[in-house]
């Protein structure tokens, strides 16, 4: 995923963006960062997995450890993905919003889509060794009570990356809804000088 966030910016034309990519987004831009210096500006990452050993939820967990995806493939694919939105405390999804995440995962788009946590167990070993070479400037927004990607994993980045911040908000695991307000604050003033002091 992370070349094809280098597809991406060669594509749209971008000249040295800020990328945001909390979630799964977080290992993608690390791993951009990591393999592309200088491709982006900065990156804000956070509520994604990244530790090792993995640090994780028991929701998150069973996916992950799973034998194989025969049991998910068992799932609804709309029960599968609105137990995901539980998560989501305070934002009050828009129905076409909501409507678009329950087509996108419709047939077996759910079960296929945990590849990619399930990658974590052999990708991640790599990304740590990554992580300390990353000259990119990271912008760390971790939600403090995070059920599915524990809150550790932001401490873990901190504590690894060369140019970082750690922020905290009071939220869950889908931050950058339930507190919009104060993301997108973090968001401007990093964008507005705050990547160049780190």
């Amino acid at each position: 995923m992370g070349e094809f966030v280098v597809h991406a910016v060669e594509a749209f034309e971008l000249t040295r963006p800020h990328a945001v990519g909390p979630d799964i987004g977080t290992s993608t831009l690390l791993f951009t960062a990591a393999n592309h210096p200088g491709l982006l500006r900065s990156v804000t990452v956070g509520n994604g997995t990244a530790a090792v050993p993995i640090q994780i939820g028991s929701v998150l967990k069973d996916a992950v450890e799973a034998p194989n995806l025969d049991a998910l493939r068992q799932i609804d694919p709309h029960q599968g993905v609105d137990s995901v939105l539980a998560f989501v405390e305070h934002y009050k999804l828009p129905e076409h919003v909501h409507q678009d995440f329950l087509d996108s995962y419709e047939g077996d788009r759910f079960a296929e889509s945990v590849r990619f946590v399930r990658s974590y167990k052999d990708e991640l070993p790599t990304l740590r060794d990554l992580l300390p070479h990353i000259q990119t400037p990271v912008q760390i927004i971790t939600g403090d009570h995070d059920p599915g990607v524990l809150p550790v994993n932001g401490e873990y980045l901190q504590e690894r990356l060369p140019h970082n911040r750690h922020d905290h908000l009071d939220a869950g695991h889908f931050a950058w809804a339930d507190a919009a307000g104060d993301y997108a604050r973090l968001l401007i003033d990093w964008w507005t000088g705050g990547y160049e002091r780190v």
